[in-house]
């Protein structure tokens, strides 16, 4: 008797535990763990698949032979021309509502093996010295919510040709130009913008307006475009590796030294590029194509101030290549 009363007091006891428990279990306010604020979103400056953005790189730009001709100095047959790409871009601000960086970059092109000729002397100078340009960038990436953006780039270049193979700059040699655009972003694969830039891509300063275009498909197929500077299909044989087919206008005006003439220079360049990792954040750029001339003037007037054309050359295309290696973002 004395055991079944011990068992009965035992299953009270623990009835009532059980019973408190549970009473604190419905007591229990999940509410009290939950933030009550919520973190603005704002929209991303790339869409999937896009290729890589380069932080530094190093290339070799090489085009075949080539003829020009004017009515002064004939024409002169051309081995090749090329030289060496460098380029560098700095993160300074990386914020999920601004990202800001700094560009810098140069280029040098020589004229190799270029026929003899008599006439005007600043086609000779043109021909024996290098094209020589140094650059600065800035670039704001401003998004203003999970579908808007405003995007700006400001550049200054230092550009000229100068004597007896030595690289001398001055204040004549300085353009300024740059871009800025108002731009939606529907979802992670497809950005449009629209606005106006300043540009020297084949030349001359104009005024133009501009239409930025990223668009990812599928896993395989997109459009990177800002027109009318570049525009290319992309195609990804994987995420480490693409393929890219269209066109880039180039182009600026460089200051020919101890004279007061300028060398205006455009081109247009249909193109294949090849993108692909080789190892780690180390990618190959490789690209192919045929340099159509757009402009290869002379002109005594700077900065587009009454142009006055000294010399119209006919400038010969010619099919080029541009191998290279970059060191990406993650």
């Amino acid at each position: 008797m004395k055991q079944i009363s011990i068992f009965i007091l035992c299953t009270i006891l623990s009835f009532n535990s059980f019973a408190q428990d549970t009473t604190a279990t419905e007591v229990f306010d999940i509410s009290q763990y939950e933030e009550t604020t919520t973190q603005k979103k704002f929209c991303t400056q790339k869409v999937l698949n896009q290729t890589p953005t380069k932080l530094i790189g190093v290339g070799y730009e090489h085009n075949f032979g080539f003829e020009n001709s004017n009515d002064i100095n004939g024409t002169n047959k051309i081995g090749s021309f090329g030289g060496l790409r460098l380029n560098t871009t700095i993160l300074a601000v990386s914020k999920n509502n601004l990202i800001l960086t700094f560009g810098l970059g140069t280029w040098s092109a020589k004229f190799r093996d270029v026929s003899a000729s008599r006439g005007i002397s600043a086609m000779n100078q043109i021909f024996s010295n290098r094209l020589s340009l140094g650059s600065f960038s800035t670039t704001v990436f401003k998004p203003l919510n999970e579908k808007r953006f405003i995007t700006a780039q400001a550049n200054v270049d230092m550009a000229s040709v100068g004597v007896n193979n030595k690289n001398s700059f001055s204040a004549q040699g300085l353009t300024f130009y740059g871009l800025v655009m108002y731009g939606w972003k529907k979802d992670d694969y497809k950005m449009f913008a629209v606005g106006l830039s300043r540009t020297y891509r084949l030349g001359r300063p104009l005024i133009v307006p501009v239409v930025l275009y990223n668009k990812t498909f599928n896993e395989k197929w997109g459009v990177e475009t800002l027109f009318p500077a570049r525009a290319h299909v992309r195609y990804n044989f994987s995420t480490n590796s693409m393929l890219l087919a269209g066109y880039e206008l180039e182009g600026q005006q460089y200051d020919l030294v101890n004279s007061n003439l300028y060398l205006q220079r455009g081109e247009i360049k249909p193109r294949i590029v090849l993108e692909k990792k080789i190892k780690g954040f180390i990618w190959l750029t490789a690209q192919a194509g045929y340099r159509v001339n757009g402009r290869f003037n002379l002109v005594n007037a700077y900065n587009g101030k009454e142009i006055n054309e000294v010399l119209k050359n006919k400038f010969g295309n010619a099919p080029f290549f541009n191998i290279g290696f970059n060191f990406v973002s993650p």
